[in-house]
C-alpha cells in the first residue's frame, strides 16, 4: 500500500489499527497538529501595543520570519519584528556581540523611543545572558543611554504564546519600578512622573457584588428599556473616586487595564469606551487597538505606528485601580498592587452575561456613576437573544482547543447558555485549577481532537459514537473539522481563512451577543 493510500486510510473516522481497537487509548509521544505558539510570539504580540517599540528578537532569522509570517497572516498587516541573525559560530562562540551590534543598530539607524528584546530557543539552549550583555553595551556606548531597553526570557521550549506575552507586559512594568535594576536582570527603569498629590484607596478586593435575575419573562424583557440590577445588602462598596478627586477640578482619575492576549483589538477599543462611559480614564497597556487595528499607514516602519505611548506609560504608577484580563494577566496586575500600592481587580473573563455583569458592576462600584444607559439597553439585547435561541443553545456539544485564556471564557459563556462542553482542550497546563470542575480540561494538540473523538471517550448517550458537534479552535482544527465533518468556528491565533478575525468583538454585552450569533450560524452552515 503507497504512503498516500495508507495516510487516507489513517484519517478515515473508523480506522482502528489491530492493535488499537475502539475504546483503548495509546499515548502519542509527538505534536502531530499543535495548537500553542512560541512565546517569543506571544512576547512580539505584546511589544506590538507600544507606541515606538523596536522589537528584537536574539536569535536566527527564521525564527523572526516565522514569527513575522504568523503574525501578519493573522492581522494582515507587516509586522515590524527585527532579528539578531544569530549564526551557527554565535550558537558555539557566544551571541554577546550579536545582540549588542542589534540594539547598536537598531537605535541608530530607526531611532525607537523604546525597545524590547525577546531571547529565543536557540539563545536559550545556549545560555545567553542578556542581561551582561546588557550592561556591558551600556558600558561601551553611553550615548545611547537615553534609550531604555527592556527584555524578556521567552525561550521556545517552556510555555506558550501566552506566558510569553505575559512575561513581556511584566517586564514593560517592571522597567518603571523606582529601585534600580538588580544584577543579572536586564530590565531598565523608565523614570515616571511625579505623583499625583492625592490619591484614593480603593476597596477593590471586596467581593462583587452578585447578580440575581428575578426570572422575568420574554415579553417582559421586551417591555423594558433597561434591566435592573440586583444585589444582597450591605455588599455595595462604600468607596467611590469623589472623597479623592473634587467636582471643582477637570482630572480624571487613570485606571489601569491589562487587556490578555486572548482579545482582538476590537474587544480592547470596547473596553476602553465601556470604561470611559464611567468618567474615567484608561490606560491600556499594551494597546492593540491603535497599533493592530486594521488602519491604512502610509508606509511600512521598523517601529511600532500605535498604541500605548512612553507617556502614559510612566504615568501607569500614579493610576487609582488596575484592571486585568484574562488569568494570565494576574501575576502583571499584582506587581503593580504590590510594588506601587495600585489596588488590582482581575477580571477572568469579559464574555457572557455574567461575567459582564460582574466588571460593570466594579465599574459602578469603583467610580460611584450608575450603569450607563446604552449598556443596560445591551444587556437587554443579549437576554432576548438568549431567549429566542435557548432551544438551540442548550442542544450544542461543544470541543474547544485554545489557549486557556480565551478557553476559559468561551467555555463560561456557552455553559451559561446551556450548552455542554464536551472537551476544553488547552495548550497548556496553565490555568487548569480555574476551571470548573463541570468542565473536562485536557492539555494537548489538535490531533487530540480526532483520537478523542474516534475513540468514543466523551461519546454522548443520545449520539453514540459522537461526542461533540461543534469545534471552537483556531484555523489549524479545520484538518480535525473536515475529517470528523464537524462544524468550526473559527477562534484564537492564527484565524488566516476568516476575513475579519481582528477586528470581531467577543466581548461585554454586544459582544457577547456576537459570539452567540456566530456560534449559531456556524452550526447553520
Amino acid at each position: 500500500m503507497s504512503y498516500e493510500a495508507q495516510r487516507h486510510l489513517e484519517c478515515h473516522p473508523e480506522y482502528r489499527p489491530e492493535s488499537h481497537p475502539r475504546g483503548e487509548r495509546t499515548e502519542r509521544h509527538y505534536q502531530g497538529n499543535p495548537q500553542k505558539n512560541s512565546p517569543s510570539l506571544g512576547a512580539t504580540l505584546a511589544f506590538l501595543g507600544m507606541n515606538g517599540m523596536l522589537a528584537l528578537l536574539h536569535g536566527s532569522q527564521g525564527c523572526s520570519t516565522f514569527i513575522r509570517l504568523q503574525l501578519s497572516r493573522h492581522f494582515k498587516e507587516p509586522i515590524p519584528l527585527n532579528s539578531t541573525a544569530m549564526t551557527e559560530e554565535n550558537l558555539v562562540f557566544g551571541g554577546w556581540e550579536q545582540l549588542q551590534k542589534g540594539i547598536t543598530q537598531a537605535v541608530e539607524k530607526f531611532h525607537p523611543e523604546i525597545v524590547g528584546v525577546m531571547s529565543s530557543g536557540l539563545s536559550e539552549t545556549m545560555g545567553e545572558d542578556m542581561a551582561a550583555a546588557l550592561r556591558t553595551w551600556r558600558r561601551d556606548r553611553p550615548e545611547l543611554a537615553g534609550v531604555p531597553v527592556v527584555t524578556v526570557s521567552t525561550p521556545d521550549y517552556i510555555g506558550s504564546m501566552q506566558e510569553g506575552y505575559r512575561l513581556a507586559v511584566t517586564a514593560l512594568l517592571a522597567s518603571l519600578r523606582p529601585k534600580e535594576p538588580e544584577k543579572g536582570t536586564g530590565t531598565e527603569r523608565v523614570e515616571t512622573e511625579s505623583p499625583a498629590s492625592e490619591l484614593v484607596q480603593l476597596k477593590l478586593n471586596e467581593p462583587t457584588p452578585e447578580i440575581r435575575d428575578q426570572g422575568c419573562r420574554k415579553s417582559e424583557i421586551r417591555g423594558q428599556s433597561k434591566c435592573t440590577f440586583r444585589s444582597e445588602p450591605g455588599n455595595q462598596s462604600e468607596c467611590t473616586l469623589t472623597s479623592a478627586f473634587s467636582r471643582k477640578t477637570a482630572l480624571v482619575p487613570d485606571v489601569i487595564l491589562l487587556p490578555g492576549c486572548h482579545l482582538t483589538p476590537a474587544d480592547v477599543e470596547e473596553l476602553k469606551e465601556t470604561v470611559s462611559l464611567f468618567g474615567l480614564q484608561p490606560l491600556v497597556l499594551p494597546d492593540l487597538s491603535t497599533s493592530l487595528d486594521g488602519h491604512l499607514e502610509s508606509e511600512p516602519s521598523a517601529v511600532v505606528q500605535g498604541g500605548t505611548t512612553l507617556s502614559h506609560l510612566k504615568r501607569l504608577p500614579q493610576a487609582v485601580a488596575v484592571f486585568s484580563f484574562g488569568l494570565s494577566l494576574v501575576q502583571p496586575g499584582d506587581y503593580l498592587r504590590d510594588t506601587y500600592g495600585v489596588p488590582h481587580y482581575p477580571i477572568p473573563s469579559l464574555t457572557g452575561l455574567e461575567a459582564t455583569d460582574r466588571f460593570l458592576l466594579a465599574l459602578a462600584s469603583f467610580s460611584g456613576q450608575p450603569v450607563p444607559e446604552p449598556l443596560l439597553r445591551q444587556r437587554s439585547r443579549l437576554l432576548d437573544t438568549m431567549a429566542d435561541y435557548h432551544d438551540r443553545l442548550a442542544g450544542l456539544r461543544v470541543a474547544l482547543a485554545l489557549e486557556s485564556d480565551l478557553l476559559y471564557s468561551l467555555s463560561l459563556a456557552l455553559a451559561e447558555t446551556g450548552a455542554e462542553i464536551s472537551l476544553a482542550l488547552a495548550a497548556t497546563p496553565e490555568g487548569r485549577k480555574n476551571f470548573p470542575a463541570t468542565i473536562p480540561f485536557r492539555v494537548g494538540d489538535l490531533e487530540d481532537l480526532e483520537d478523542l473523538d474516534n475513540l468514543g471517550e466523551l461519546a454522548h448517550p443520545a449520539t453514540p459514537g459522537k461526542s461533540f458537534n461543534l469545534i471552537i479552535a483556531n484555523s489549524n482544527g479545520r484538518q480535525a473539522a473536515k475529517i470528523l465533518q464537524c462544524p468550526h468556528l473559527r477562534a484564537g491565533l492564527p484565524v488566516f481563512d476568516r476575513a475579519g478575525y481582528p477586528q470581531k468583538l467577543w466581548t461585554g454585552y454586544r459582544g457577547s451577543q456576537n459570539f452567540l450569533f456566530d456560534v449559531l450560524n456556524t452550526m447553520s452552515g
